[in-house]
């Protein structure tokens, strides 16, 4: 049975294995050996109480200037765009599909057949139109949140003359 103790060594650090029975009697049994490893022991033990100190005057003083706002320094063009381009894509998919394709759809009927025998099918509409329900979601949800920045925005703005 292998049992994990620290092993007795001159360096500076302790090998905290026992290699086997005989060893662990002997290290257990040697008070010089067992009093290093208790000071360690000790030595970490204060340790961890300054850190935990530590982090709980940082979190307290976090929680005393919970008020502090961050600004967000992204300029990047596709998070000043991304909604316009939404709305942007959704209109160009919307006219292909309702207006350009059933146009081009009809000409190559007339053109290859001589009539136009069968309708054009949208594709937006497969699927039970999920594609509309999930960008009227996106468009919805986007147009609420920049009227609430708006809002926030006018709110925090000085009017004050002087």
């Amino acid at each position: 049975m292998i049992m994990i103790m620290p092993a007795k060594e001159v360096g500076e650090e302790l090998d905290i294995i026992a290699r086997n029975d005989d060893h662990y009697d002997s290290m257990v049994n040697d008070e010089g050996f067992m009093g290093q490893v208790q000071q360690r022991n000790d030595q970490a033990n204060q340790m961890m109480n300054l850190n935990n100190a530590a982090l709980t005057q940082a979190g307290n003083n976090a929680a005393q200037n919970a008020e502090v706002l961050v600004k967000n320094d992204n300029e990047d063009w596709i998070n000043k765009k991304w909604r316009p381009a939404m709305g942007w894509m959704y209109m160009a998919v919307c006219v292909a599909d309702f207006i350009i394709f059933p146009v081009a759809w009809s000409v190559l009927q007339v053109v290859s057949k001589g009539s136009v025998t069968t309708p054009w099918q949208p594709i937006t509409l497969q699927g039970a139109g999920l594609f509309h329900i999930a960008m009227g979601a996106v468009l919805g949800i986007a147009a609420f949140g920049r009227t609430q920045e708006k809002i926030q925005g006018a709110a925090n703005v000085d009017t004050s003359v002087g």
